[in-house]
């Protein structure tokens, strides 16, 4: 009679540990989750103050080159990035707004007493160093982006993944990061 009781213990066994594993792995997924929603609102705050400085900006370059239209334009249809945003939208105002920081770079190009002025260049610090501040905040969004991919693609978490719907999450661009970098050196004379 206790022969009977073995393979009934041992598959008691096995299932509690699939379903210690489902749950561990579960969690996981949940706190990798959480990990990209925390760091998505330091993405966030990293544009909010990215779109101040190039507002400022506006306003500075204003007051030198009147006729500069195309820049103001790209100033002035610059995308803010909305509270909770997707992926896609802060892909979409990271864009706009490296066209914008190109565009005041630019403009201090073409304009030598702009780029001579102390509050230009004190903007294109700023924004230098914002930049920076921004690709730190991307790098981490995009290194939990990456251990939840892992989980999608990898078994047997994948089967867990399979069944909280969770899937892969795309990327967050670095627009023209090196070019930045290159306009940046000249900038700072």
């Amino acid at each position: 009679m206790a022969y009977g009781l073995i393979p009934i213990v041992i598959i008691a066994v096995i299932v509690i540990c699939i379903i210690g594993w489902f749950v561990s792995t579960s969690n996981s997924i949940n706190r990798v989750k959480l990990k990209i929603e925390e760091s998505l609102s330091g993405v966030e705050i990293q544009l909010r103050q990215r779109y101040d400085v190039l507002m400022q900006g506006k306003s500075i370059a204003e007051q030198y080159a009147k006729h500069e239209q195309k820049v103001f334009e790209e100033l002035r249809h610059l995308t803010q990035v909305p509270t909770n945003a997707t992926i896609d939208q802060i892909n979409e105002a990271s864009k706009s707004q490296e066209q914008a920081v190109r565009g005041l770079f630019a403009l201090g190009e073409a304009y030598p007493e702009l780029k001579s002025a102390e509050i230009f260049n004190n903007l294109i610090n700023k924004l230098s160093e914002q930049s920076q501040q921004y690709s730190a905040a991307r790098r981490a969004v995009n290194g939990n982006i990456t251990k939840l991919n892992n989980f999608t693609v990898t078994f047997p978490s994948s089967i867990v993944c399979s069944m909280k719907n969770v899937t892969k999450m795309e990327y967050i661009h670095e627009e023209n990061i090196d070019q930045l970098k290159n306009i940046d050196m000249t900038m700072n004379l």
